[in-house]
């Protein structure tokens, strides 16, 4: 099948490319006045950070995405908003816990209480380089602001002294490559027909994704999940301390808990030790394959935390399941090597986007990442975004197990939002009651 070609000044850029910037704020929003809330839709229109490349010298880049809600609250006729899945009609608190296995500790009614209330109408994401320039951009953004638009809630997120996340982990470094938009590198899931991320093109099976949506809102327009999630520092770091002899090591267990080294090089071609080289490499860091080179697991653990998100090559249609990830920078200060838990609340802000929140977001939270069954396992929910239980170390003779697994990572909250098109800004911030 032939690409189409991107319209990329009209594609807001979190949906093809990363943006790599240390900072951010995610500021939410409330609509308390229709033509306040489209008047700040259309002048957003013009500094929204497009796909299309950045000019030399970009230190900051400007993206908006809407609710549900948000969209009643612009006044947006009824029979269209019919037309919006159910998934992101209901929104991330409702379906949780039979969706995503929001239960326990992780219960919506246990949610900040933005998130456990659906007060959230949009969402104002600003990345940058240096704290001047975020604060220059989310000064223009204020002035953008109009009566009718109030702030609920500032969340900012930054890359921490090491360059990783909490647990000590090199993140993003695996996403799919979207057809017409660059070549995959060696491992790298796709060219994936655009249709899987992006609404308006042709998804995997050939059909417009978003065909039931007005073309002014679908095309080029997606759905992104917002996801914060608190982790437990100090019990990790006491999990892989305790338990190290069963895996030669707290950094090889970290390793086999994750999938790849605390570096970022896969276990799977680094078995015996770390080879930060080799994550540092893009032509090599994904390019394994689990059914050619760890059937077993015995490097890879089949319940690992990145066997889980990607499986790889387990059977066809795996592809119509992949996400595109963005965001993950932590929040809240680093816990000191060493040093117990100080009882401050530190975590990362994921981003996921997908054309279809269900059998995207939706089936991988469900069916890889909290199947106890997962690759034929048995009571194994995922060892890091998990409810905790048995982790099994594959072994040449019988397998290890390891038992009484505490809960690292609570769901602090979370929403599902549609990422429009700068086009569909217009349209919105032009329509009349």
């Amino acid at each position: 099948m032939t690409p189409p070609t991107l319209q990329l000044d009209d594609i807001q850029g979190l949906a093809v490319r990363g943006y790599r910037m240390p900072l951010a704020r995610y500021r939410f929003y409330r609509f308390t006045d229709l033509a306040g809330g489209r008047a700040w839709l259309g002048a957003l229109a013009e500094p929204i950070t497009t796909a299309v490349d950045w000019p030399d010298g970009t230190v900051s880049t400007l993206n908006v995405a809407l609710s549900y809600p948000g969209l009643e609250a612009l006044g947006i006729d009824g029979e269209t908003l019919s037309r919006f899945p159910q998934d992101f009609t209901e929104g991330m608190a409702a379906r949780g816990p039979n969706r995503l296995g929001d239960v326990g500790p992780n219960a919506p009614e246990l949610w900040e209480p933005v998130f456990r209330e659906r007060a959230i109408h949009a969402l104002l994401l600003v990345w940058a380089r240096t704290e001047e320039a975020l604060e220059d951009q989310l000064s223009e953004a204020d002035a953008l602001c109009p009566s009718g638009v109030e702030l609920l809630a500032d969340q900012p997120v930054s890359m921490l002294p090491t360059g990783r996340e909490h647990f000590g982990y090199q993140d993003g470094i695996s996403q799919p490559a979207i057809a017409g938009y660059g070549e995959p590198l060696p491992g790298q899931a796709g060219p994936v027909q655009p249709g899987e991320f992006i609404l308006g093109y042709p998804d995997e099976i050939g059909q417009i994704a978003g065909s039931a949506l007005p073309p002014e809102l679908r095309n080029n327009s997606t759905y992104l999940v917002y996801r914060k999630l608190r982790q437990d520092v100090a019990s990790f770091r006491a999990f892989l301390q305790a338990h190290a002899h069963q895996a030669g090591g707290e950094e090889r267990l970290a390793a086999k808990i994750l999938g790849r080294w605390r570096s970022g090089a896969p276990i799977v071609l680094a078995p015996d030790a770390d080879n930060p080289a080799l994550a540092d490499d893009p032509k090599q860091n994904n390019d394994f394959d689990y059914k050619r080179d760890d059937p077993r697991g015995l490097a890879c653990p089949l319940g690992a935390h990145l066997r889980r998100c990607r499986p790889r090559d387990q059977e066809p249609g795996r592809e119509r399941h992949l996400l595109i990830r963005r965001g993950g920078l932590p929040y809240g200060p680093p816990l000191p090597e060493g040093a117990p838990d100080d009882g401050q609340d530190r975590g990362i802000v994921g981003m996921m986007l997908n054309a279809s929140i269900e059998r995207q977001f939706e089936f991988v939270q469900r069916a890889w990442l909290g199947d106890p069954h997962f690759n034929k396992l048995s009571n194994e929910t995922d060892p890091i975004v998990g409810s905790g239980g048995t982790f099994t170390l594959p072994g040449r003779g019988l397998p290890r197990r390891i038992t009484g697994m505490p809960r690292f990572v609570t769901v602090r909250g979370g929403e599902y939002l549609f990422l429009p098109s700068v086009s569909a800004l217009r349209w919105m911030a032009a329509r009349t009651p």
